[in-house]
């Protein structure tokens, strides 16, 4: 039987009602995020010397959006859109809680781990030419120094009796190390599987050893989440060939203790005791890249929470990317809207 067809046949058998019962605690960055669409970079750096030149100006007709950012906070809102019960706790500003109940709360996220005590994080992101090249110009707020001692009783009780615990964003928390140590280690103890998706790494390339020591090597870690560029910095690994990139997954996992799954423009695989590959989804307009990895490891944690077998699980978090990417506004779908997604843009 075509994957495809095995996919679609254990999503129609999916009751919404029951996945429900799944929870998911993520922490610790929401952040404002601030689209701006350009022309191609060099089209663009032209047009903006010429405005400085001339002493400042206008870029007239730029499309701009403002929405929810953050890994956590859009893995939360994709996990709920898909059915779970997700919790995001985070620290923010009291405006912040405002756009999070905009945002995430209407679409059922439990947000009673929110704390406002603390500063808005915002991330403009530049999107360049047809292939939406991002750069991100970020204020981490409080997201820079979220630390374990901020958890109180109710933060950890959800932490104990979630079914998944995910630290995210650790490339702008400076207490991220000890954070994900801390948080893993509180999660074994009650039997929580454990998510780490760690951003970008290079800001911080003199702490990947710590980060490697005290977290992936723990024990404490059930997966790991990568990109293409992740996996360089980890595996100090630098190619381009799918081979060689899995290859080098390979030998980052012979380093570490958790399971690796890894996304990138053309596979996806995870890598444990043996390794399973499957490629991505050809498609034909892309509206945006920045936010596809949250996408991604929403389906990949609500596979896995189901039990999906190993190319269903990747084939699952490749079509809710998909669907993500390639939708014209920014909305992360329903199970329903992939296997609509599967049948209508997928050949066997």
């Amino acid at each position: 039987m075509m994957l495809k067809t095995k996919l679609l046949e254990r999503l129609k058998q999916i009751d919404i009602k029951n996945t429900q019962e799944y929870h998911v605690a993520l922490l610790p960055d929401f952040f404002v995020d601030h689209f701006v669409t350009l022309k191609k970079f060099d089209d663009t750096c032209s047009a903006m010397k010429e405005i400085v030149q001339q002493g400042g100006g206008n870029l007239p007709e730029i499309a701009q959006i403002i929405h929810q950012g953050g890994n956590a906070a859009n893995t939360a809102l994709a996990l709920a859109r898909l059915g779970t019960s997700a919790h995001l706790i985070c620290r923010t500003n009291e405006f912040g809680l405002h756009l999070l109940k905009y945002f995430l709360g209407k679409e059922g996220v439990d947000l009673s781990g929110v704390k406002t005590d603390g500063k808005l994080a915002i991330t403009t992101a530049l999107e360049f030419g047809e292939e939406h090249t991002n750069i991100m110009l970020s204020n981490a707020g409080s997201v820079s120094d979220f630390s374990f001692e901020l958890l109180n009783e109710c933060d950890k009780k959800t932490i104990a009796d979630a079914d998944m615990a995910c630290v995210m964003n650790w490339n702008l928390n400076k207490e991220g190390t000890t954070l994900a140590q801390k948080v893993f280690s509180f999660a074994k103890q009650h039997d929580t599987k454990t998510f780490f998706d760690t951003g970008d790494p290079s800001p911080r390339k003199e702490e990947i050893m710590s980060l490697m020591k005290n977290v992936f090597t723990s024990g404490d870690l059930d997966i790991l989440g990568l990109n293409k560029n992740e996996l360089f910095h980890y595996s100090k690994i630098k190619t381009s060939s799918d081979e060689d990139l899995i290859n080098a997954a390979r030998s980052l996992k012979q380093q570490i203790s958790s399971r690796i799954d890894l996304h990138t423009e053309r596979f996806a695989c995870t890598i444990n005791e043996s390794c399973k590959t499957v490629q991505t989804l050809k498609i034909s307009k892309i509206y945006r890249s920045t936010g596809a990895g949250d996408a991604w490891n929403a389906g990949d944690i609500f596979a896995e929470l189901l039990d999906f077998n190993d190319d269903e699980r990747l084939l699952f978090a490749n079509a809710v990317a998909g669907y993500y990417v390639s939708s014209a506004k920014p909305v992360h779908p329903t199970v329903e809207d992939i296997i609509q997604f599967i049948s209508n843009e997928m050949q066997d």
